[in-house]
């Protein structure tokens, strides 16, 4: 037996998990952000400061 309320239940039978595949989106979407913006190759490497 689930430990979800039965409406719930019936509305993951009827319409699927909803809620899990709009949180797989969403990391989706995340991640092709993260690549998208990621302006690391266009900088330059810091300055190493020299110790005396």
């Amino acid at each position: 037996m689930s430990s979800n309320p039965p409406i719930y239940d019936q509305l993951l039978r009827e319409h699927g998990d909803v809620v899990k595949e709009a949180r797989e989106a969403a990391h989706y979407t995340h991640q092709q952000a993260r690549s998208a913006l990621d302006w690391s190759a266009l900088r330059p490497p810091p300055r190493r400061q020299e110790t005396y």
